[in-house]
């Protein structure tokens, strides 16, 4: 079935509306929870295109970590399941396979590669208007070939199903329906429009998964990855974000401060005791969040964000999350860091 750019936008448009709740956060404003989810894409587009242009720094698609949610036994331990989505060839991805598999916890890890053709259509339930009544519209079905990566053998294969079930294995299917969010400002997903087709695909191709496909399974966890950056010598995982720096109303830049979610470092800590990667924040920093008009590139590693942090307090951030911060001083130009690495 044949793709073009609107129709894949107006699928994306109704698949994220189903599945996103609208959710404001009375001590940010204008920070919706719906439309930050929504405007997120336009840094990691635009991080990967930057990453591009440096031969010598590969950037890799980010990956999922899935999980049962745990019942609060004593015995109780997490088993991941490690998924990836992406255009690309699959022995792109052994390096950061071979590393994550080396983690006792991740039990099975599989790189579902999309295919460019053999799309089709399903129906997908909509509401209109928040309580209003259900009905039907089509969506895209992406294509898809399954792989499983071998611990043993270190590298990729067949899966021997070939087709969601080989995730949706590892769960208990609901038959309860899940919540169905009401369709939104369609405007807002008018900024894609400016991106090519593969791109577009990509996107969907992963929220078809995550918001569609992901929903059936009962107790699921997810913690996404936004992306790797690869040189000949390391793996660095990348987090990437679109904000303003905070400015205090008197002070001048040496005041400024950036937050980081305090539940995302745990996380990323959790995965430095386990793996070996280097964790690097990335800002697409903007002038502010109405007009969004972009200014430059902010990154630091991890290790030089909590060497800077007040550890006595922390903000609210969007969301609902609290969030450490470090002072703006202590970033770097993404350009600046993304040429060091080549010349490693």
């Amino acid at each position: 079935m044949a793709q073009d750019k609107t129709k894949i936008i107006d699928s994306l448009y109704k698949v994220m509306c189903t599945a996103t709740s609208t959710q404001s956060d009375s001590k940010i404003k204008n920070n919706d929870y719906f439309k930050r989810r929504v405007l997120g894409f336009k840094a990691e587009i635009e991080f990967e295109t930057l990453v591009e242009n440096y031969s010598d720094v590969k950037f890799l698609e980010g990956g999922q970590f899935i999980s049962k949610k745990l019942s609060g036994n004593s015995n109780d331990k997490n088993e991941f399941i490690y998924t990836t989505i992406s255009f690309d060839d699959c022995d792109m991805y052994r390096r950061v396979y071979s590393t994550i598999a080396q983690w006792t916890e991740v039990k099975d890890m599989l790189y579902i590669k999309i295919l460019d053709t053999d799309w089709s259509e399903e129906n997908l339930n909509v509401r209109k208007r928040s309580r209003g009544k259900i009905s039907s519209t089509k969506i895209f079905t992406p294509a898809y070939s399954f792989y499983q990566f071998d611990k043993m053998n270190d590298s990729f294969h067949l899966h021997k199903i070939q087709n969601f079930d080989a995730i949706l294995q590892h769960f208990t299917n609901s038959g309860r329906l899940p919540s169905i969010y009401p369709l939104r400002k369609v405007e807002q997903f008018e900024y894609f429009g400016k991106y090519n087709l593969s791109i577009l695909k990509k996107i969907y191709s992963n929220r078809y998964f995550l918001d569609v496909i992901l929903r059936k399974a009962t107790g699921r966890q997810i913690i996404d990855l936004d992306g790797f950056l690869e040189t000949r010598k390391k793996i660095i995982l990348a987090e990437i974000k679109e904000k303003s720096p905070i400015m205090s109303k008197n002070g001048g830049e040496n005041s400024w401060r950036y937050g980081w979610d305090s539940r995302r470092i745990l996380w990323y800590l959790y995965l430095l005791k386990n793996l070996d990667f280097s964790i690097l924040y990335n800002v697409r920093r903007i002038d502010n969040r109405n007009d969004r008009e972009f200014i430059q590139w902010d990154s630091i590693f991890l290790d030089d964000f909590l060497r800077g942090t007040s550890w006595s307090s922390s903000r609210g951030g969007g969301g609902g999350e609290d969030t450490l911060l470090a002072p703006y001083s202590f970033f770097s130009r993404l350009e600046m860091i993304l040429k060091s690495l080549g010349l490693e």
